[in-house]
């Protein structure tokens, strides 16, 4: 599948307000709640940008002006795409976000992956946004059942093993440089699905492939609702994983230069792209006479949770691991007795199906143990 611009790749470990080690203090009694990572009390919340260019599919010089951009968790943002279909679009930080576009007559909606906010902007999130045409000859070829309001009567997933030459260059670069898929890859979902269709190099859909060709497209139609970690692998080459939630009517196109893109040797994926979740809360309190750490979670797909609890380099807490579910968690460590008033520090590693992990190294007061 055709079109994107280069994602700026941003780090896993952020500076400032937003620092992956935050000072959370307990009271000895139980009760006071802290926000990981907040600012200032009275301080708005932080945001991060997400921009990018709307165009049509298959037709890299046709902008689309006048598209609105909105969030699928976020009903309020919204964004109208100017001439050139550029927009730029203000969301939470640590929040899982959905973009979609409502484009102008003629093209069909489209949702982007599923993204989680991580202290630094997301740029380049484009919408490759098929024409009718395009969209009512691609649904004919691959028998996709439609509703009556022309959507698909379930879910499509689209996405690109996509080339990493065509990252860190100018739009005209990377025009040229298409076709820019990577061949030889296949792809697999987690929770699984029927084997997916890749597209040839005349960028068709072709049942009878069984790996991408150098265009790189890959499609599931006939996708159940739910949250879906697409991987792509390749005896060769690297690529990301990304994230795709689906409901009835959705068409989740993963397009470069997000989605399963390529990644050089050591590179890591994008910090935005992985494991959609984060720590929520950190807050303290007793129970039976023993000190507690509580952890608020807060995850948009299925994730593991390892939590450790060290002061003065030795662990004062058992080591806690948890599968987190879509939703809320909330986790418990107990304190040992022998651990000190003061300082400790918390971690906490959520990984996510693909295996990438992220790992928030948080800085606590411990409060005095009971009858101390």
């Amino acid at each position: 599948m055709r079109l994107g611009e280069e994602v700026q790749e941003v780090p896993r470990r952020l500076a400032g307000a937003r620092a992956r080690t935050a000072l959370a203090t307990f009271a000895a009694v139980s009760s006071l709640a802290v926000l990981v990572g907040a600012g200032p009390a009275g301080s708005a919340p932080a945001t991060v940008t997400i921009s990018g260019r709307a165009y049509a599919f298959n037709h890299m010089d046709t902008y689309l002006a006048g598209a609105t951009i909105r969030v699928r968790e976020l009903p309020g943002a919204a964004a109208v795409t100017d001439a050139n279909g550029d927009y730029a679009l203000e969301v939470p930080d640590q929040t899982t976000v959905t973009p979609y576009i409502d484009p102008p007559p003629g093209y069909n909606e489209i949702d982007l992956q599923t993204f989680h906010t991580r202290g630094q902007p997301i740029r380049n999130a484009n919408f490759q946004t098929p024409g009718d045409a395009e969209y009512n000859g691609l649904a004919a070829l691959l028998s996709v059942p439609f509703g009556p309001d022309g959507r698909p009567e379930q879910c499509a997933i689209v996405t690109t093993a996509s080339a990493r030459n065509v990252r860190g260059v100018d739009y005209e670069t990377f025009h040229a440089r298409t076709p820019h898929g990577v061949a030889g890859a296949t792809a697999r979902a987690v929770p699984e699905l029927p084997p997916a269709v890749y597209f040839n190099e005349s960028v068709i859909p072709d049942r009878s492939r069984t790996e991408t060709s150098e265009d790189g497209g890959i499609v599931w139609t006939e996708v159940p609702a739910g949250v879906y970690r697409v991987i792509a692998e390749s005896p060769t080459t690297r690529f990301a994983s990304f994230l795709a939630t689906c409901e009835p009517g959705r068409v989740v196109n993963a397009n470069p230069p997000w989605g399963a893109y390529e990644l050089s040797p050591g590179e890591k994926p994008l910090g935005a792209g992985v494991v959609a979740g984060s720590v929520a809360k950190v807050s303290g309190g007793n129970r039976a006479g023993n000190r507690l750490v509580i952890v608020r979670l807060r995850a948009a797909e299925r994730l593991r949770a390892k939590l450790q609890l060290r002061q003065h380099g030795s662990a004062v807490a058992a080591t806690k691991t948890a599968k987190l579910a879509v939703g809320a968690a909330k986790l418990r460590l107990r304190v040992a007795a022998e651990a000190e008033r003061g300082r400790a520090k918390l971690t906490v590693k959520l990984t996510d199906r693909a295996d990438d992990a992220v790992t928030d190294r948080l800085e606590i007061r411990l409060p005095r143990a009971p009858g101390a």
